[in-house]
């Protein structure tokens, strides 16, 4: 039997292979960033003067695979606390008597509460080994402001901790190498922390900031912590105030920020020393710089040296020197009691959190809580002005109305839109998991869950689209189809527009950084809106020309789009092997379902601001027919895959519990 398309349906196929094409290739530029190809590692040979993975991953080699085990009770933990006061020894004596350079290794006790994953936790701890080595100016003053950076030695029971955190002492001691080497003498103390004991919920960084002589000293912190074994080495925590991430924006050689993470970081289920240093015993500004990619490793025995991501140690070394550059030259590096008693830190404080993100790696784009407030607002008054300007009615009050009341129609339908698109992946995944014996076939295959989800999530983006026309417009077209068209192309596009300005605004009001998320799609539509107005008086509203202008405006904002997400969803796969069983008898369904509502999130911003006018050419049965094969395509071949590699292993927890009683105590 011959298929027959209409040339609508063959315009359509043509634009929907655009649209894969444009996407493939933003994919294929996403995932160079985010594995950090794009970064060259310097060799062991490399000038002095400049960072060296080659040369931080031999002390990896050293930590990791030389020494056995690195947790506390074990010998390994005093050895390596042994070979990196050797290493910084022999720093120290290479230096030049411009340096002035004090080491030393203390051992802390103490106690404290803190509240962990919602419940209250005593801890009490003794003979933890910290190495602090403090380099300055010869002329320095033992009460200047410093800045610190602080990394742990120790590892989780069972891992060699190689990523976690063998990658971040190592970049520390290349760091102070570096400082030496290169002849730059610090204008204000670089404190390097070499924490003995992060994985027993922070013990060594509340002894130092609790005991230590040059804690009250410290102006500024940067806190450097790996949850997998490389990648992007992300600022997921930053503050209090805005002044540590500005540094970290202007100073950044590779910038990797984005200061939505801050709004995700507290429902996360772990903790870094970052708490310790800026919330519960220091109040210090700082920066919590994390390692987020190779999760599938964390905190197993298969965090080795050779799962290391090539370049992500290099890129956080070169970042690492400029921002503890930028850090001590500035003017608001403040010791403790002249932070307390300073009138202007305070209202810096009050400020809270800045907006900041990376577009690709390339540059950082910030501004503060201020400017947002302004900047984010703009467009839902742009949104309730533009029925006013819409020149297809005459002016009056009720025209305003009617026409508002078209835009309110392309918002619920665009939003229900959305809606859908997350929706529909999710009852895929459902009726998969009812069909087979095994959950997460993704999980080490990731390209199989947007084969079964991507296709399925875009059929539910489409359908509000084609049931568009049974509901009338609110303004009279006079029975003129052309004016109908136009009429609906500007209600979907205000629809769509306003949606994204509500979201910004609520964004806001709740107190969140990520808003700029939505505001870019709202502001990248703008252009592409004029742009698609003015082709149309060239190539009419039926042509597909018109609707790749409509597109070029847009394209930065959705490369950015398919960055973020697809680094979130990568992020999320490798952290699902962290979820654990759950209980039956719909804990078999969670993984899959988590995972293919983020799918259908990531999609639904992804590709909805091109849906108001590309739509016309996707919703078409034809095509929904196609996209819904590729869905039960996708989930058939999903089917033959096991969930689990070599380099996805599947993670086991055993635990003991044991219950003492007293002599006379019932059993």
């Amino acid at each position: 039997m011959a298929l027959r398309f209409s040339s609508g349906d063959v315009s359509g196929f043509k634009f929907l292979l655009i649209l894969a094409v444009t996407y493939g290739l933003i994919a294929m530029l996403v995932d160079s960033i985010i594995h950090m190809r794009f970064i060259k590692p310097l060799e062991i040979d490399a000038p002095l003067d400049h960072f060296s993975e080659a040369r931080a991953v031999e002390h990896v080699r050293v930590l990791a695979q030389e020494i056995d085990g690195r947790q506390e009770g074990r010998p390994g933990l005093r050895e390596a606390a042994q070979y990196i006061t050797a290493q910084l020894e022999m720093i120290k004596e290479r230096a030049g008597s411009n340096f002035r350079i004090e080491i030393e290794e203390t051992v802390v006790n103490g106690t404290f509460n803190m509240m962990f994953l919602g419940h209250s936790i005593s801890l009490g701890y003794r003979n933890h080994t910290n190495i602090v080595m403090r380099i300055s100016s010869e002329d320095s003053q033992d009460s200047d402001p410093s800045v610190l950076v602080n990394g742990h030695f120790d590892s989780p029971l069972g891992s060699p901790g190689a990523g976690d955190c063998g990658s971040c002492v190592a970049s520390m001691l290349e760091i102070a190498r570096l400082i030496v080497d290169s002849g730059w003498i610090p204008p204000r103390p670089v404190l390097l922390l070499f924490n003995g004991a992060e994985e027993l919920f922070m013990l060594g960084s509340h002894g130092f900031m609790k005991t230590h002589k040059w804690r009250d000293t410290i102006g500024a912190f940067i806190n450097v912590e790996a949850s997998g074994t490389g990648g992007p080495d992300l600022v997921c925590q930053s503050g209090p105030g805005s002044w540590p991430s500005q540094v970290y924006a202007q100073s950044a050689i590779y910038p990797m920020a984005h200061s939505a993470a801050q709004d995700v970081f507290p429902i996360i289920p772990g903790d870094t020393d970052f708490r310790i240093f800026s919330q519960d015993y220091g109040d210090i500004p700082g920066l919590d710089i994390i390692f987020l990619l190779g999760g599938y490793f964390y905190h197993t025995s298969y965090d080795t040296m050779e799962r290391l991501l090539p370049g992500s140690m290099q890129a956080r070394g070169e970042n690492l020197f400029s921002i503890i550059k930028a850090f001590t030259k500035s003017s608001k590096l403040q010791i403790t009691h002249e932070r307390e008693s300073n009138i202007s830190t305070a209202n810096q404080y009050e400020e809270g959190h800045a907006v900041f993100f990376d577009y690709l790696t390339l540059f950082m784009i910030y501004y503060t809580r201020k400017v947002a407030m302004l900047l984010h607002s703009i467009p839902i008054a742009i949104f309730l002005a533009a029925p006013v300007f819409s020149k297809k009615q005459t002016p009056g009050l009720l025209s305003w109305f009617s026409t508002f009341c078209d835009f309110a129609k392309g918002l619920i339908f665009h939003a229900t839109g959305i809606f859908l698109a997350i929706v529909f992946p999710i009852i895929f995944s459902i009726l998969r998991l009812l069909f087979t014996s095994h959950a997460m076939h993704w999980f080490a295959h990731p390209y199989l869950a947007y084969l079964m989800f991507v296709p399925c999530s875009l059929v539910g983006m489409l359908i509000p689209r084609i049931i568009w026309n049974s509901f009338p417009l609110s303004q009279d077209a006079s029975g003129l189809k052309s004016l109908k068209e136009a009429l609906s192309d500007e209600a979907r596009f205000w629809g769509a527009f306003g949606l994204y300005a509500m979201l910004t605004l609520a964004y806001l009001f709740a107190g969140l950084s990520g808003g700029f998320l939505t505001f870019s799609l709202s502001a990248s539509m703008l252009p592409g809106w004029v742009s698609y107005c003015l082709s149309i008086k060239s190539f009419g509203r039926q042509s597909l020309r018109s609707t790749l202008f409509y597109m070029l405006p847009i394209l930065p904002c959705l490369a950015y789009s398919v960055y973020f997400g697809g680094f979130l969803i990568q992020f999320m796969v490798e952290k699902m092997g962290m979820m654990g069983a759950l209980p039956p008898p719909y804990g078999f369904f969670v993984p899959d379902v988590v995972m293919a509502a983020i799918i259908g999130v990531v999609t639904g911003w992804c590709v909805g601001p091109l849906i108001p006018i590309c739509g016309r050419w996707l919703a078409r049965s034809s095509i929904l027919q196609v996209l819904l094969h590729l869905s039960v395509l996708g989930l058939a071949l999903s089917s033959q895959f096991f969930p689990y590699s070599a380099d996805a292993p599947k993670r086991v927890v055993f635990q003991h519990s044991f219950l003492t009683a007293g002599f006379n105590s019932p059993m």
